[in-house]
């Protein structure tokens, strides 16, 4: 339980840190996105470059683990939409934004911390094959189940796929991996000073990614709808990383290490992203907002009983 402790309290002091220096007014919401800028598309990308550069061989395909963590979500996705029918606050454009909000975990800012931090750089591999399409893809199913739902004639088919294109072929992420891919490919080695350099952004991205994270909060608000925002919680944090649990358990074989990362990813509380698609269609704005706020909050309890529960080989 030590280790537990000494994993998560840091995770979670570095976000208070950041809050109270954004509540403080030292930090404002420009400085936190260009933190947060850093993380995504420098220190993260470093990270992953480094380690998939020089691994050994590969434990296995991305496509079980995708399979798992996916198709968890892709339930959860449903499931919010047929329950949003009963939440006033969430029954909106077919549910699309409870569903978004249901889905869309804050893997970069607190997942990928707090597995690099507790597993070490064992698990880059298979948190860089989820963040690598996380965004793309619901950003996507998210769009599509809205406009399926309105009937506004807006929606194009061609026009979203190659936006989704665009955005995997510009996502920093994305290319790390590709990059470290061809280079460990080409068998060129990493020079000491590039490799210094490369393991100085990788150990920043675990720090900065939570104070970012920290920052944002102090954004966003626990005014609104109460039933919309527990629900929200409820959909997000017990059933997904139930159902992707199942999944790792039955239906898919992957390494223990690659279902762990899975299982925790999907316990994450809801993202940044789902507010932005939120706020954009001004649906279920204060609801999303509040699962966000005490979504993070609550993690720092269920973060603690996962890794728990993982460590005592439960799961």
């Amino acid at each position: 339980m030590e280790s537990i402790l000494t994993t998560v309290l840091p995770v979670f002091g570095m976000i208070v840190l950041g809050y109270g220096f954004a509540k403080a007014r030292i930090f404002d919401a420009a400085a936190g996105r260009g933190i947060t800028l850093f993380v995504f598309n420098v220190a993260i990308p470093a990270l992953l470059f480094k380690t998939v550069a020089t691994m050994g061989p590969q434990q296995g395909a991305p496509w079980a683990l995708w399979l798992a963590f996916f198709g968890g979500l892709a339930m959860t996705w449903v499931a919010a939409a047929l329950v949003s029918r009963a939440v006033p606050s969430l029954d909106v454009s077919g549910g699309a934004a409870a569903s978004m909000a249901a889905g869309f975990g804050n893997l970069a800012l607190l997942g990928t911390p707090l597995a690099l931090a507790h597993f070490g750089q064992q698990v880059a591999i298979p948190l860089g094959m989820i963040l690598s399409i996380h965004a793309p893809v619901l950003w996507f199913t998210a769009m599509l189940h809205r406009a399926l739902f309105q009937g506004s004639g807006s929606f194009s088919l061609s026009r979203t796929a190659k936006d989704l294109f665009r955005n995997l072929a510009t996502n920093a992420i994305v290319l790390g991996l590709l990059a470290g891919s061809l280079w460990r490919f080409a068998g060129l080695g990493l020079h000491p000073v590039a490799g210094s350099m490369l393991e100085m952004l990788a150990d920043a991205s675990v720090p900065t990614a939570l104070f970012a994270l920290g920052v944002s909060l102090a954004g966003y608000s626990l005014k609104g709808s109460w039933s919309g925002m527990f629900t929200l919680i409820a959909l997000k944090m017990v059933l997904m990383p139930i159902l992707v649990f199942l999944m790792v358990r039955y239906v898919v074989s992957i390494p223990p290490l690659w279902a762990q990362v899975a299982v925790l990813f999907a316990a994450m509380p809801t993202g940044a992203n789902a507010f932005v698609f939120s706020q954009r269609n001004e649906e279920a704005v204060a609801a999303v907002s509040g699962a966000i706020t005490l979504g993070t909050a609550l993690a720092a309890l269920s973060a603690s009983v996962l890794l728990y529960l993982m460590d005592a080989g439960m799961i």
